[in-house]
């Protein structure tokens, strides 16, 4: 692998609708387009479709291959370049084995695409994954129209001027306050479950406080 061997890009086996949106939110999102050059793929049981469809070679392909046929799994088997990993638990997602082989491996960065479309559980599977992750790590799932991002503590954003954030509280959150929003909060109390949908920039930097809590941050481009 010629790449950094800390960042790596899970190529899930959601439905995207667009090859060229994908392709412009993930370079929006990460600085850098998709490819096997700037970042270690792997590629989640089922997902043989999605890496094709972005032209990528499978660094690790992984999971129990119940979505794969057996002459596509004996392909990458015998593919010099892939590594077959065969995980047979079915208490996880095949992208949640491949989050924790990203973390295993070291990673600073861990990018998710083609999560969303298709079942709504592995939907949500995937997003609730996101808290698995450590939070020294800069991790995202990406698709088309947003960018979900996990945080458990104050955080910033940096964004253009009218660009929309949502935030979907996963637990109660005390104290939160928002700044450098069209919809400023100052120490209020939310109830998980109350989301705070279509919030604007209006500068280049917006201000997450909270004293305690957990919430999902959604960057949607329109």
């Amino acid at each position: 692998m010629q790449v950094s061997e800390k960042k790596f890009t899970i190529i899930s086996n959601g439905k995207p609708t667009s090859k060229i949106l994908s392709e412009k939110a993930f370079q929006r999102s990460t600085g850098v387009e998709i490819s096997n050059t700037n970042h270690i793929i792997i590629a989640c049981d089922g997902a043989i479709d999605n890496l094709e469809l972005f032209k990528l070679k499978a660094d690790y392909l992984i999971g129990d291959f119940d979505s794969i046929s057996a002459v596509r799994l004996n392909q990458y088997q015998e593919n010099k370049y892939t590594k077959v990993i065969l995980d047979p638990d079915q208490n996880k997602t095949d992208t949640r084995i491949a989050i924790e082989l990203a973390i295993e491996k070291g990673a600073q960065e861990i990018y998710i695409l083609t999560a969303t479309g298709g079942r709504l559980d592995h939907l949500l599977a995937n997003i609730l994954d996101l808290k698995i992750i450590p939070e020294h790590i800069n991790a995202k799932i990406i698709d088309e129209y947003s960018v979900v991002e996990y945080r458990n503590k104050s955080c910033v954003f940096l964004g253009d001027v009218g660009e929309t954030l949502s935030i979907i509280p996963l637990s109660d959150i005390n104290e939160l306050s928002l700044s450098g929003l069209k919809y400023p909060l100052n120490g209020i109390n939310i109830k998980a479950g109350e989301p705070l949908i279509c919030n604007k920039f209006i500068e280049n930097e917006a201000k997450i406080d909270f004293k305690s809590g957990e919430i999902l941050v959604i960057r949607a481009y329109d």
